[in-house]
C-alpha cells in the first residue's frame, strides 16, 4: 500500500523532471552553436546551475531501478538516456570552458 502511495505521489514530479530534461537535453546542440556569443556571466551561470538536471537525471535513474516509473515514463526516461549519450561530449566541451 505504502509503495503504490509513493507512486502515486512521485507520478507528478517524474514527469516535471523527464519534461525539464528532455527539454535541456534536446537543446544543448542549440547551446553550444551560440556558446561563444553569450557573455561570460551567462556561461557561468549555465556550469553552476548544470549539477540541478545531473541531480535529476541521477534520481530518474534511482526511481527506475526502484521500478517507479509508468510504462510511458519509462519510454520517455529510455529516448532521455539516448539523448544524454548523443549529447554529452557536446556538453563536456561547454562544461570544459
Amino acid at each position: 500500500m505504502a509503495q503504490v502511495a509513493r507512486r502515486a505521489q512521485l507520478q507528478p514530479r517524474i514527469d516535471r523532471y523527464l519534461d525539464n530534461l528532455m527539454r535541456t537535453w534536446e537543446s544543448i546542440p542549440f547551446d553550444a552553436q551560440e556558446w561563444a556569443g553569450w557573455d561570460d556571466l551567462s556561461q557561468l551561470t549555465y556550469v553552476v546551475n548544470w549539477p540541478v538536471n545531473e541531480d535529476q537525471l541521477h534520481m530518474l535513474a534511482q526511481w527506475a531501478e526502484q521500478g517507479l516509473l509508468a510504462p510511458e515514463q519509462r519510454a520517455r526516461y529510455d529516448e532521455l538516456l539516448q539523448l544524454v549519450e548523443r549529447h554529452r561530449p557536446l556538453l563536456e566541451e561547454l562544461l570544459k570552458e
